[in-house]
């Protein structure tokens, strides 16, 4: 086999092994657990709350030279835009989550644009699935319609 041969192999194993890691790693919450469950499930893995709060917890690298200025600057704008431990206490307390966040938190699946692709590069699994995106969409109807009935 030459050398050439040998480095597309390797390139092809590669690649190969990251789609699987990824396809094992980026699955949606267990249907058995409770709407509210799956939601929190699905936060929690796609790292919303590492940026969307006060006090973000950053990655080892947002210290290097290179990539520290603009994770630091993305988790700043992150959190200017919406500070998800407002609506998480809301909801954890059982009151009504705030209609604003709600289209907010929407708008973002629904167009795709969280989590961003600059995070989930650098963060397998980090992605909303298909179905991960159906299970939020859904509690976010879930959680209108309280809104509604109260």
């Amino acid at each position: 086999m030459s050398k050439v041969s040998k480095f597309f192999l390797g390139i092809l194993i590669g690649a190969a092994s990251l789609i699987i890691t990824f396809r094992i790693i980026n699955q949606a919450p267990s249907q058995k657990l409770h709407p509210d469950d799956k939601f929190r499930a699905i936060v929690d893995n796609s790292g919303c709350n590492m940026c969307h709060n006060p006090n973000p917890k950053l990655p080892f690298y947002a210290e290097w030279p290179l990539l520290g200025g603009k994770i630091k600057k993305d988790a700043s704008n992150a959190y200017a835009r919406i500070d998800l431990n407002i609506y998480f206490r809301q909801f954890e307390e059982d009151k009504k989550v705030d209609n604003l966040a709600l289209s907010k938190i929407e708008q973002v699946i629904s167009d795709g644009s969280m989590p961003p692709f600059t995070f989930t590069i650098l963060r397998p699994g980090s992605a909303i699935s298909y179905k991960e995106e159906e299970i939020l969409l859904q509690w976010i109807e879930r959680q209108r319609s309280r809104i509604d009935i109260e």
